[in-house]
Parts: C-alpha cells; sequence; structure tokens
C-alpha cells in the first residue's frame, strides 16, 4: 500500500505539472481555488504557513494546486485530477468547489473555506468539514440604512452557485423589516454593468461569485457611476470602491482549514470535526466612495467600523 501511494503522489506531479526536483513528500493535498481570487489567495498562504506549524511542511505534505475558471466543468476536472490519484485531503475555496469535490468522492476527506453557510450549501456531510464564511447581513443592510434610506437593492449573484444564491436569499429575508425591495441581477444574463444601469436600483449587493468577483472592479465602478452604493460580505472589495463591507478575515479562513487538515492527517474523521464559524470580521467604511456618491456618513457609523478608508 505504501508502494501505491508513492505511485499516486508521483502520477499527481506529473498530472499537475509539479517541477520540482525533491521527491515528494508521503502525505498529499489537492487544493482547488475557485477563480484564483485575491481572498482565496490570501486564506491559502496563511493555511500553507499554519499547516506547517502544526508539523506538516514540505517534507511532510505535498500541496498540489489547481486555479480553475469559475465554471461547472472546470471546478469538476480539478476536482477529478485529485479523485483519479487518490490525494490525502482535498481542501477547496469556496461553495462551488466544495460541492464539486462532494459530488465526485464520499471517501476523500474535503476541507472547505470560505464557504457562505455551509449548511444551506450542502457543504457539510460526512467525509466533510470547513470553515463557514457567514456573518450577518442585517448588520450590513442596517448599516447601510443608516447612511442613506435605500429602497431598490439590486443583488448582483450567480445562479450556478449555491453560497451566492445562500446571499440573495439572506438578503431577501431582511426585504421587508427593513423596507426595501430586492432587484436579481443574475451573472448569466450576460452584460451585468449595463443591466445594473437599466434597473432603476437605488443601491447595490454584490455577492460572493468567484464568477460575478473576477469583474467586481467594473461592477463598482459602474455602480459608483450611477450614485448607487454598494455593499458586500467579500473582504478585499471595499479596497476596490465598495462604500461598506462586512466580512471574515481571508487568513483567518486559512487557518481554521488548515487546523482541520493538521487533524485529519493526524487521524481524525472530518464527520466528528464540526464546522467552525469566523470569529475575526471588519466592517470596512470606504469615504472616498462616500465622497463619490455624495453621502454623509454619521458618526455612529465611523465609530463601529473596524477599518476606514480614506
Amino acid at each position: 500500500m505504501r508502494v501505491n501511494k508513492m505511485v499516486f503522489i508521483l502520477l499527481t506531479m506529473m498530472v499537475l505539472g509539479f517541477t520540482g526536483s525533491a521527491w515528494p513528500a508521503e502525505k498529499s493535498i489537492g487544493v482547488v481555488l475557485s477563480g484564483d481570487l485575491p481572498r482565496y489567495q490570501e486564506a491559502h498562504k496563511a493555511f500553507v504557513i499554519v499547516l506547517a506549524r502544526e508539523g506538516f511542511d514540505q517534507s511532510k505534505v505535498s500541496i498540489f494546486v489547481q486555479a480553475p475558471n469559475p465554471d461547472a466543468i472546470s471546478w469538476t476536472n480539478s476536482v477529478r485530477k485529485f479523485v483519479g490519484v487518490d490525494v490525502d485531503v482535498i481542501v477547496a475555496y469556496g461553495a462551488p468547489a466544495a460541492l464539486a469535490a462532494l459530488k465526485e468522492t464520499n471517501s476523500i476527506p474535503v476541507v472547505f473555506s470560505y464557504v457562505y453557510d455551509p449548511e444551506a450549501c450542502g457543504a457539510k456531510r460526512a467525509n466533510s468539514t470547513g470553515a463557514s464564511a457567514k456573518v450577518p447581513a442585517v448588520t450590513l443592510l442596517k448599516t447601510l440604512k443608516s447612511i442613506t434610506p435605500f429602497s431598490k437593492l439590486a443583488v448582483v449573484y450567480n445562479p450556478d452557485e449555491k453560497d451566492s444564491v445562500v446571499q440573495l436569499d439572506d438578503v431577501r429575508k431582511n426585504a421587508s423589516a427593513l423596507g426595501f425591495q430586492v432587484l436579481e441581477i443574475g451573472s448569466k444574463g450576460g452584460d451585468v454593468k449595463g443591466r445594473l444601469a437599466k434597473s432603476g436600483a437605488d443601491s447595490v449587493y454584490i455577492s460572493c461569485s468567484a464568477a460575478v468577483n473576477k469583474d467586481a472592479a467594473g461592477i463598482i465602478a459602474a455602480a459608483n457611476k450611477g450614485k448607487m452604493p454598494a455593499i458586500t460580505q467579500v473582504s478585499g472589495l471595499a479596497e476596490k470602491g465598495v462604500l461598506l463591507a462586512l466580512a471574515p478575515s481571508p487568513a483567518e479562513q486559512g487557518e481554521i482549514a488548515a487546523e482541520l487538515v493538521a487533524k485529519i492527517l493526524k487521524g481524525a474523521s472530518p464527520s466528528g470535526l464540526p464546522v467552525e464559524g469566523a470569529k475575526k470580521v471588519d466592517l470596512v467604511l470606504n469615504l472616498k466612495a462616500a465622497n463619490t456618491l455624495d453621502l454623509k456618513v454619521p458618526f455612529d457609523v465611523l465609530n463601529i467600523a473596524t477599518k476606514v478608508i480614506k
């Protein structure tokens, strides 16, 4: 069995294009970075550091990374490579990659990171565990209400990404109580920026969709040009011009995943490892965006923001 495992790992190196000269470690991890987004890159950097701290550096484990395009075929193809060579653990960033992995295997442990509401997404199974990226949508929406009395919120999402749809549902749940209408802008319809401009919305919510986030800068620019304040639960988008972001720490998401992978490599079963929620959450306020939108931010909002972009 040991010889066969080393053959599997060597095959993995060839299939995934690994060109290093060192003999591969006995343990192997397949990593899927959906869309190769900055928040996933940051999370994975922390993942590697903490995994080494837990006793699994490059001499003990080989880590193979795939960064597929954000579409169902690409996610599945990446996962199948790892399943085909029998890696010890699959690490998936984002719900689409996690669900693709769980569809392809029920024997290889799957550790997910950056999945918004894993239970609602269906990401928690007998062979999986991971880090939840869920933060309270109502807090974000109430904070926006305290800045501007928006009444028509356009939600930009991807119907093919489960966590993006769950975020849309969470926004909908708060619409009646907070007095606003939800306008759906699905990424599959094409020309998202054009449809957003013609939607009649007075504000925009950008979901965690990997497909949507590939053009986040363009969507944010269109929103600000149309005087529509943008909000999100995705880290890093406030720095691109979103007015408000309430999001978990990318580094913490990677750290949690690393700790869970280390436990699994030491013999723990993923079924006995509960999903861990985000503890480090930032409310980021972009005052540059507020000025562009001619909005005056109340002192109360400035006071609760953990980060202010001036």
